[in-house]
């Protein structure tokens, strides 16, 4: 697997978390009107989420190369394309 691709499945994965939250969170919805158990135990799963889209955040922080791709490192692989050897990016 590529750093692309990678980078591809933890964007999907990260919107659908961050849309998961969105609707335990829309006022609208039958679970969050008035203040009862529902609404709570809504909230206590939307901060939970909120807490994997922070580690989420943090992962695609580390895994999201900072290179500049100088093309001194760019090299072609097997499949013809180019990339960078310093964070193994396609370019």
């Amino acid at each position: 697997m590529t750093v692309k691709n990678a980078l591809k499945i933890l964007d999907g994965y990260y919107e659908q978390k961050a849309n998961l939250k969105n609707g335990l969170e829309d006022p609208t919805k039958v679970w969050n009107i008035g203040y009862d158990l529902m609404t709570q135990v809504a909230k206590m799963i939307a901060d939970s989420i909120d807490t994997d889209l922070n580690i989420l955040n943090d992962i695609k922080k580390q895994i999201q190369p900072k290179c500049k791709h100088p093309k001194k490192f760019h090299d072609k692989g097997p499949d013809g394309n180019l990339y960078c050897m310093g964070c193994n990016l396609d370019l």
